[in-house]
């Protein structure tokens, strides 16, 4: 029965990895309302922050400079430094924000997936080495909180910085914009085309390394046994062939990787042109 339940999982194909299992850290993330807060509203205004300083230097060239007024371009420079200190301010605090989330967030989890490994059947452990449970409660949650902790927070501060320099475009040259808009798809599908290529690609290094790890925990555990059988020498050569594996996985990566930031800076400059 269970060779024919393996056999049939083995013949799906995987189901293919997004951003909705990100939606299970939501109840945890909910957890901390104030911080949440705090780090959306210093990311709002970094990004205001942000947006503000061209429109600032714009200011200081058309109104200052070309007028000669002096009083008038000290105090342009004056709320220039203004802006300057802000969004440092505000940088700093979403950092902080940020990085105590990302941190809080993978504490609770650990000690959420730990309460429940321990109540799991002896069936479990019997089919599942202790050492890849270790791996998935260090390495997994470690990238997960750069997820949440990076990631995340990048992505949404370029989709602020997109919103509003889009809608300052829009204010400033309708026609201008109508045709940046356009050229948006062409640099968004080839990053979109690599980018699942990187995704598919270092999750699979992860895993090459979870395995290395788990066999590394596993012998470490058993380091008596392993010695009275004088299987130091297998081990070490086991090990060494997981840590190769997953090498390989990793450099089977790089060139995705490469290819990607390849086709990054073509793309943008290529639009500038």
């Amino acid at each position: 029965m269970r060779r024919r339940k393996a056999s049939a999982d083995a013949g799906r194909p995987a189901p293919r990895p997004g951003v909705r299992p990100l939606k299970l850290l939501t109840p945890y993330l909910k957890r901390h309302p104030g911080q949440l807060a705090a780090a959306l509203g210093a990311l709002v205004l970094a990004t205001l922050s942000t947006l503000a300083l061209p429109v600032a230097l714009r200011r200081i060239i058309d109104h200052g400079f070309a007028v000669g007024d002096e009083a008038l371009v000290n105090q342009y420079f004056a709320m220039l430094l203004v802006l300057a200190t802000t969004l440092a301010l505000a940088s700093a605090l979403r950092f902080y924000f940020v990085t105590w989330l990302g941190e809080k967030l993978v504490a609770d989890l650990r000690r959420d997936v730990f309460a429940h490994v321990i109540r799991l059947s002896p069936a479990f452990y019997d089919r599942t080495l202790s050492g890849e449970i270790v791996s998935r409660l260090t390495a997994d949650t470690t990238q997960i909180k750069a997820a949440v902790g990076s990631t995340v927070s990048q992505a949404l501060r370029n989709l602020f910085l997109f919103l509003g320099a889009a809608a300052m475009m829009a204010v400033t040259s309708p026609h201008l914009s109508a045709l940046v808009l356009l050229a948006i798809p062409f640099v968004v599908i080839p990053l979109v085309v690599f980018g699942r290529r990187v995704k598919q690609r270092s999750r699979l290094a992860q895993d090459r390394l979870a395995d290395a790890s788990a066999y590394a925990t596993e012998a470490i555990g058993a380091v008596r046994t392993l010695q009275a059988l004088t299987g130091e020498d297998a081990a070490a050569g086991r090990f060494s062939g997981s840590v190769m594996t997953a090498f390989e996985a990793a450099r089977d990566a790089m060139p995705a990787r490469a290819g990607l930031s390849r086709v990054a800076i073509f793309v943008v400059f290529a639009r500038l042109e």
